[in-house]
């Protein structure tokens, strides 16, 4: 009895050292893995993982990502993702019923997307004759491109856009107004400063209106989805571009408008074969 217990006893340590063997192996020696670049936990990022994760950025950033210093600064990221994902799910975040339901729609607008990709495959090219003809029919795009610059303060009534207007009325300095008014966290950081438009890039509902200001003329309020917008033309300028140098861009411009042309028709025939109800009374 005394022996057979200590060799359940030398066979449990056995088992033990084992075990322990296995975890320390698994847990740190990833050095001389050809796939694994990080574990977090039980949690494997792989290479193919990463340049999947890299291939979806931005183009903008995607060249310094790929190498280098961007290239650790990705797999720190991803890193701290896993991290911070591994103590939601410890919170049983991934049962909030809020969170099923963004998921549900994440999934179906991936679904469509895939859907899309594989219906309109192949159908949508531009060739070089369609780029120059679209080059020379929107000479105010590309040839004699007028832009203007634009600061703009964002304030939420009415009551508060008649009183930025009578500051500015006894010369109050439009971009002090706006870092201190603004609601728009982002243009109020840059004094309300907003960029370069051309006349298509401005909203439609005030496109022909704004875009028509002198050089240091101020808007009236605008009301606007983020509240009362008031604009100031801060400068103008008048730029040409050569074909070659937008080239990709225009391609890029007929792309997308084929595209949406063939989703439409897509669409439109889809709905020859289901039965669709509006409710136009419920929706006013």
């Amino acid at each position: 009895m005394k022996m057979k217990r200590n060799n359940n006893l030398k066979a449990g340590l056995a088992l033990c050292t084992l075990s322990l063997t296995l975890c320390s192996c698994t847990s740190t020696d990833i050095s001389k893995s050809s796939q694994v670049l990080a574990r977090v936990g039980d949690k494997e990022i792989t290479s193919v993982y990463f340049e999947r994760q890299l291939s979806e950025l931005p183009e903008s950033i995607r060249e310094f990502s790929s190498q280098g210093e961007g290239k650790k600064a990705v797999l720190d990221g991803l890193v701290n993702r896993e991290i911070l994902y591994a103590q939601a799910l410890k919170k049983h975040l991934d049962n909030d019923a809020e969170i099923t339901k963004k998921l549900e729609d994440l999934k179906k607008e991936l679904i469509i997307k895939t859907y899309l990709q594989n219906e309109i495959s192949g159908k949508v090219t531009v060739d070089d004759r369609e780029i120059e003809s679209y080059y020379n029919q929107n000479p105010e795009e590309y040839q004699h491109r007028e832009e203007i610059r634009i600061s703009q303060i964002v304030v939420p009534d009415q009551a508060k856009a008649a009183e930025v207007l009578e500051k500015l009325s006894i010369k109050r300095d439009f971009g002090e107004l706006a870092a201190s008014c603004s609601t728009d966290k982002a243009s109020s950081a840059h004094k309300g400063d907003v960029g370069w438009f051309t006349l298509k890039k401005l909203p439609a509902e005030i496109r022909d209106s704004v875009f028509k200001l002198s050089t240091g003329e101020v808007s009236k309020p605008y009301k606007m989805a983020s509240g009362y917008e008031i604009y100031k033309i801060t400068d103008r300028r008048s730029t040409s571009f050569e074909l070659d140098k937008v080239k990709e861009l225009i391609k890029t411009q007929i792309a997308a408008e084929k595209t949406q042309k063939e989703i439409k028709t897509l669409v439109d025939g889809l709905k020859k074969t289901i039965v669709v109800q509006l409710n136009e009374q419920l929706l006013k």
